[in-house]
């Protein structure tokens, strides 16, 4: 079996917290090889190359990619930093692995998927949530329902982790930044976005602690392709509190389906819950899935590939845009055709 030689691009939070630990299995087992760390801080992707086993460490991935013979990159940057690097990998045929948000500039994050369809590599955009075994519930589930009404429920409470995530102009807004998770996996239970209407709660300077300069609540609301309609709710409003809430409610006819990592509540009764720690992880079986289709060089085995990924960064955005024109309906097609 031939080892897949991974490279990294971007050794922040996410990809020494979440993506090499679960890759780690793979690389005892020989499936993967971590060839190479690139970070702009030189030291931090040394400090990582020698902790995970790396083989090389740059600070420049122009440098990386040009010396290294890889396999696959994983992209983990914040998006207002996306320049070059993927343009550069998927022309040497490298596959790719994009951290969300892919962009914060919807025309940019457009010509890089037709770059990547042209090139016919492996893309994946990190919506781990699609590769958690209760998603796989829901969906089959849904095979026999018939869904009118879906809801996201997200409050946070706490501080954030990291400085560009707390920033709107360096992350889109909490709902761009986070919960397009959520709405991506509405997205593979019941199919594309077509209209958003939104109204965000502004926080004023001086409120919540800084350096959060986002809205206190965003409320948004979806219709899908197929008609059902969405309600959505991402609310920054506690702080200093262990109180959270993060829910998705699927209602079909005498359904309503309540989805968590871990379970599948149907009518108030568990239809499913995972009693394997070692399976919980959305990470580990996206790294797998992954890995395994560079190794075959299929793109089509990827639940959420770069190009068909767009109508969840367009969701996201598109809600900022309504919410900035005072709650007008945006059509997300037109949306992303720069419209």
């Amino acid at each position: 079996m031939k080892a897949i030689r991974l490279g990294f691009t971007g050794m922040g939070f996410i990809p020494v917290h979440a993506h090499l630990p679960v890759l780690a299995p793979l690389v005892e087992s020989g499936e993967v090889v971590l060839q190479a760390f690139c970070d702009l801080n030189l030291e931090a992707a040394q400090e990582q190359a020698k902790a995970f086993g790396a083989k090389a460490a740059y600070g420049s991935h122009q440098e990386m990619l040009e010396k290294e013979e890889l396999d696959a990159v994983f992209i983990c940057l914040p998006p207002t930093l996306h320049k070059d690097e993927i343009t550069l990998a998927i022309d040497k045929g490298i596959h790719v692995l994009v951290e969300k948000p892919v962009s914060l500039d919807m025309g940019q994050a457009v010509q890089f998927s037709q770059a990547i369809e042209k090139a016919g590599v492996v893309s994946q955009v990190g919506f781990m949530s699609r590769y958690y075994p209760s998603a796989k519930i829901v969906k089959e589930l849904l095979e026999k329902r018939q869904p009118r009404h879906a809801q996201i429920l997200k409050f946070y409470s706490g501080k954030h982790i990291r400085y560009w995530t707390s920033r709107y102009e360096l992350c889109g807004g909490s709902f761009v930044e986070n919960t397009i998770h959520s709405v991506d996996l509405l997205r593979y239970f019941l199919g594309d976005i077509a209209k958003v209407s939104a109204f965000y709660f502004a926080r004023q300077p001086g409120e919540g602690p800084e350096p959060i300069n986002m809205p206190h609540v965003y409320g948004v609301n979806y219709c899908f392709a197929s008609g059902v309609v969405c309600n959505a709710t991402t609310s920054r409003v506690l702080t200093n509190v262990k109180a959270s809430r993060d829910e998705i409610l699927i209602i079909s006819d005498d359904s309503l389906i309540e989805w968590s990592t871990n379970e599948v509540v149907e009518n108030g009764e568990s239809v499913w819950k995972e009693e394997n720690p070692a399976n919980r992880s959305a990470f580990g079986h996206q790294a797998k899935a992954f890995v395994d289709a560079v190794r075959a060089e299929d793109p089509k085995m990827m639940r959420s590939p770069y190009g068909p990924s767009l109508n969840s960064l367009a969701a996201t955005l598109g809600a900022n845009a309504s919410a900035e024109s005072g709650g007008n309906v945006i059509d997300l097609q037109d949306f992303a055709a720069g419209n």
